[in-house]
């Protein structure tokens, strides 16, 4: 209505005149037609072209003229349409060729010339073009080493092996006028007549070859595309029978005979056309009709990840489809259960729709997908929210959906507040799945520390107890011996006093004395001059403290490791410590004047220091660029307003 009230209200048009919207619709109008035109217009001449060339014969076959002008035509105009395609140029380009070599295969209907010569090789031509026309179908590549080696065997024997038997051979023997100018070298009747029965066994041979390969590719095909693109496969085996069936045989002085044995392949050739276009129209309804497919199949129940997983299946007929999301603030992708995602793409670098990623790489999932030999590879299409922001990406293996991104981006236009939805529960579900992890990893690092400590009270302070045990009872065997026995009982509180500072530096890792007694600046001022390199320490605090011990003690440890890192990784000469405080937190910043470059691993030191401060309440940030300087920043909540 809005638009309606818009254009009553515009100005008049004078009558003879044109607005400027009016005649910016013209050319987009006309744009959208042009290549339909061009692929009619070529496919018109190339027809006129096969009646021209083989018109002495179809003066009295006019039925038979009629269908091999349409499949000539029918053949150019499908190339123009494919080539359009990036990703059927290929196929394109071969099915435009083969068009333009069954027009010039009639000129073997003239009686004089190289023109029967020439018309004969240009068929033999057409069987290569189609040949490779038919293993690129329908994505455009080859699904394995067996589509080669019958592509080359094809292509020698209709194009080398033709050749040669026409240089072997004298027009008359293939069925042409004596006037015909033959590229013969040498005529041996014997060995043409041996080429000639080589030939029956190969067309059949080739194309059982033809019909294995197609039902093979049947096999490996996915939801929509068995119903779009298997009749189109069926009808290509049953043309290749056909083919070879209806192939006329070399050795015939029969005039006329190739002529007529062509022509009846063309019958056969020409029923290709119409199913392709079947299938396109069938290709255009399903396009049509996604999203409403989509919505029937949501089921009207909890939109939850599994059910909008499951009804874009439905929706694609694809049972390959999976779905991740873009968890923005973490830059990364995860799947349906929330997991991490290793490998993912960056945002930037997101393919758009019907871009095909590298098969078995998997956006969003932490390890490829298995992927069988000659398998076509993954579309994927992201999902953009109306503020024009990606939360999700959509991947899946059908080639159909790879070459018709209209159709899935109907589905999921559809499917996108469900997806919206969908995404806030895996942020969710994300957040456990890293709460999880942290909390594991916390564990694992005690039980670490833990193994450590008994290691340390078994290896040091154990062992120097039991040394003093054994210096006691050799002291009471010394009794008797003043000096000696002074000497042991020396040694004995030397051991003694060892083993409390041994006790008192295995304790101050788990409980340091100074941070207990003489508060956090101090403790962290010791923990500086421990350092083998200058560090200098700036205190910027109003309170001065106490700021709770959890968060001292938090702090304490933080900085502890991130100087450790300092001195293992960073290859720094100087760092330095600034302690400040904000409303409500404690901020300490550990920076150096190192190499830079840091990163954070899953069960790296930094990792451990992230998942101490995290249950603290805290967050650590990290600023690394190569080269240097390194800044780690820890804020823990005091819980006390400064």
């Amino acid at each position: 209505m809005a638009e309606g009230s818009a254009l009553t209200a515009s100005a008049p048009v004078r009558p003879g005149r044109m607005t400027a919207r009016a005649m910016g619709a013209r050319p987009q109008a006309w744009a959208r037609f042009r290549l339909p035109a061009a692929a009619v217009a070529c496919g018109a001449l190339t027809a006129v072209l096969a009646l021209a060339a083989g018109w002495p014969f179809w003066r009295g076959e006019p039925a038979l003229a009629a269908v091999n002008a349409f499949v000539a035509g029918a053949f150019v105009s499908s190339g123009v349409l494919l080539v359009d395609i990036p990703l059927l140029r290929r196929t394109g380009v071969l099915v435009l060729a083969s068009g333009v070599c069954w027009a010039l295969t009639w000129l073997l209907c003239r009686e004089s010339g190289p023109r029967p010569a020439l018309g004969l090789f240009t068929n033999a031509l057409f069987f290569v073009t189609f040949a490779w026309g038919v293993l690129l179908y329908p994505d455009g590549c080859l699904t394995g080493r067996a589509d080669r080696v019958v592509g080359t065997l094809t292509t020698i024997a209709y194009g080398p092996l033709v050749a040669l038997s026409m240089v072997v051979s004298e027009p008359e023997w293939n069925g042409f006028s004596a006037q015909a100018s033959w590229p013969t070298l040498w005529a041996g009747q014997a060995f043409f007549g041996f080429v000639s029965g080589l030939y029956v066994v190969i067309n059949v041979a080739l194309a059982m070859a033809f019909v294995v390969l197609l039902a093979r590719r049947w096999s490996r095909l996915y939801g929509l595309e068995r119903s779009v693109v298997a009749p189109a496969l069926g009808t290509l085996g049953v043309v290749a029978l056909c083919l070879a069936a209806l192939s006329p045989t070399l050795y015939n002085r029969e005039p006329g005979h190739v002529a007529e044995g062509v022509a009846w392949q063309g019958v056969a050739l020409a029923v290709l056309p119409l199913v392709l276009v079947s299938c396109e129209l069938w290709r255009a309804v399903a396009v049509a009709t996604a999203a409403d497919r989509m919505l029937r199949s949501s089921g009207g129940g909890a939109a939850t990840v599994t059910v909008v997983r499951d009804a874009l299946r439905r929706a694609l007929r694809d049972d390959t489809v999976e779905v991740y999301f873009w968890l923005a603030d973490e830059r990364r992708f995860v799947d349906i259960a929330g997991q991490p995602a290793s490998g993912a793409p960056e945002p930037g670098a997101v393919p758009g729709p019907g871009a095909v990623p590298a098969p078995g790489a998997v956006p969003g999932s932490g390890a490829p997908v298995p992927v069988r030999r000659g398998a076509p590879a993954l579309w994927s299409q992201p999902v953009i929210a109306p503020s024009g922001e990606l939360f999700a990406l959509v991947t899946g293996r059908s080639p159909v959906l790879r070459r018709h991104g209209a159709f899935t981006g109907a589905a999921l236009r559809t499917a996108r507040l469900s997806l919206q939805n969908a995404h806030l529960q895996v942020t969710i579900q994300a957040q456990l799945v890293e709460t999880r992890a942290a909390r594991r990893r916390v564990e694992e690092a005690e039980a670490a520390e833990r193994s450590r400590i008994a290691r340390d009270l078994h290896d040091g302070v154990q062992q120097r107890l039991l040394a003093l045990a054994m210096l006691v009872s050799v002291a009471e065997w010394s009794a008797d011996d003043p000096a000696a026995a002074a000497a042991m009982f020396g040694d004995i509180r030397a051991g003694l006093l060892a083993a409390n500072d041994e006790v008192r530096t295995i304790a101050r890792g788990l409980d340091p004395e100074t941070l207990r007694t003489a508060g956090l600046v101090a403790a962290v001022r010791q923990a500086a001059a421990r350092l083998a390199l200058p560090v200098e320490v700036d205190v910027a605090l109003g309170r001065g403290g106490p700021f709770g011990d959890v968060a001292e003690r938090t702090v304490y440890f933080a900085v502890s490791e991130a100087l450790a890192n300092v001195v293992k990784h960073a290859r720094a000469t100087t760092a330095r410590v600034r302690l400040t405080e904000r409303s409500g937190g404690l901020v300490a910043e550990v920076s150096d004047n190192g190499c830079g470059g840091a990163v954070e691993h899953p069960a790296g030191g930094l990792a451990g220091l992230r998942d101490r401060v995290a249950a603290a309440g805290g967050e650590v940030h990290l600023s690394s660029p190569a080269g240097g300087p390194t800044t780690v920043m820890v804020i823990v909540p005091t819980g006390v307003a400064s």
